[in-house]
Formats: C-alpha cells, sequence, structure tokens
C-alpha cells in the first residue's frame, strides 16, 4: 500500500462514527421485539397493536429509504445525515416518554423517517470518504456494523427490559450533551 493510500485520523474518526450510526438504526429493528410483552402489559394493549411498535419503525425506514437517498442527493448527504439523526434522536426521546401505546407507534414512524434519512446518507459518506480501491471496506464496515447492531439488538433490549425499563432502548439513542 502507497502511502498516498493511507487513511487519516480523521478519515478513520468519521468512519467510526457512521459505523456507530449504522449500528444504532440496526440495533434499534431488533432491540424492541423482546420488549414487546412489557409494553403490552404496561399499556395494558393486545399484542396484536404492541406489535405496531416494531411494524410502524420497520415498514416507514423501507418505504422511505430511497426518499431518503434522494433528499441527500438534493440537499447534500451531511445535512441531510444530521436532519435524519435530530429527528431519530427527539423521536426516541418522545417514544421512550410515551403515555399510550398511540404515541410509541406515531413516535416509531417518525423515527422510521429518521433512520430513511441517515441510511442512505451514511452510506454515501462512507463510499466517498474512502478511495475507491477501498470500497469493499467501506462495504465492510457498514454491513458489519449493521449485523453487529441487529444481533446485539435483543440482548441489549432484553438487559434493558429486565434490569431497567424497555423504555430505555429508546433512551439510549439519545445523545447526552458534555458539559464543558
Amino acid at each position: 500500500m502507497a502511502a498516498r493510500d493511507e487513511i487519516d485520523r480523521g478519515t478513520w474518526l468519521a468512519l467510526i462514527a457512521m459505523g456507530i450510526a449504522v449500528f444504532v438504526l440496526a440495533n434499534d429493528f431488533s432491540a424492541i421485539n423482546v420488549a414487546i410483552p412489557q409494553i403490552e402489559r404496561d399499556y395494558e394493549t393486545d399484542v396484536s397493536t404492541a406489535q405496531w411498535v416494531v411494524n410502524a419503525y420497520a415498514l416507514t425506514f423501507g418505504v422511505l429509504i430511497v426518499t431518503g437517498g434522494r433528499l441527500a442527493d438534493i440537499f447534500g448527504r451531511r445535512r441531510t445525515f444530521f436532519a435524519g439523526s435530530a429527528i431519530f434522536a427527539s423521536m426516541s426521546l418522545a417514544g421512550g416518554l410515551a403515555p399510550t401505546e398511540s404515541t410509541l407507534i406515531a413516535a416509531r414512524v417518525l423515527m422510521g423517517i429518521g433512520g430513511a434519512m441517515m441510511w442512505p446518507a451514511i452510506l454515501g459518506m462512507t463510499y466517498s470518504a474512502l478511495p475507491e480501491q477501498r470500497a469493499g471496506l467501506a462495504g465492510g464496515l457498514i454491513l458489519g456494523a449493521a449485523g453487529i447492531g441487529n444481533a446485539a439488538g435483543p440482548l441489549i433490549g432484553g438487559a434493558l427490559t429486565d434490569f431497567v425499563d424497555w423504555r430505555w432502548i429508546f433512551f439510549l439513542n439519545v445523545p447526552i450533551p458534555r458539559s464543558r
């Protein structure tokens, strides 16, 4: 590998940040599944209603992912990513605080919109951050982070549900500002 092919520290940090974002999105697909029985009990609802907590996110994400990619093309990947992240994080907070199952389902729909904006922007930013001959690394980073996020989701969701509360599955997605 020639010196010009080296990946600088700033690029590595950006790639790690994008990998974490992909992990969070993927984790959100599977972490909530293990909490459905507790959500059902807490809201005194039936399983088919509680299952919409999962379906609302997955359907919205899946239907709008192409639109998210188009928004990234029009407004820029970075801007779309940050807008999607803001929607995703704020609706995660709303989901964690949701007083009713309807509010939780609505928050999950909006989380799906945020996720659908983030995913294609992350893909584009990851591939453009690396030289073309490193496309395998870019793809491996994204798919690896997504796979680990999906696999870890039930473990993280189950631990939070059992040891704290299922609402922490959502609170975990909310960035905490650091004090200076």
